[in-house]
């Protein structure tokens, strides 16, 4: 597992970004479903909030750069790119 390891602060904040998404989430919606059951829980929705908040703060502090085209479906591409090119020549 050493190739899954962050290489940057930054890679390391966005997993830890990843990580407060999937909890905050999880808190929404265990909130919603003590919601349905009539035993409001209001520290699920606040702590969910805060951590979504974070997460998505951390996660936009890094960008990862696009991976490769694998180049599946490269001839759907170039087949939508034709007629395209074909009306800026006319």
């Amino acid at each position: 597992m050493s190739g899954n390891q962050p290489n940057t602060y930054p890679e390391l904040l966005y997993r830890v970004g990843t990580f407060f998404l999937l909890v905050g989430t999880g808190l929404v919606i265990l909130f919603v479903l003590s919601e349905s059951a009539r035993q409001t829980v209001f520290g699920y929705f606040c702590w969910g909030m805060i951590l979504l908040m974070f997460g998505f703060i951390f996660r936009a502090r890094y960008r990862r750069a696009a991976p490769p085209s694998s180049g599946r479906f490269s001839i759907f591409q170039r087949l939508k790119r034709k007629p395209k090119e074909d009306k800026a020549k006319k």
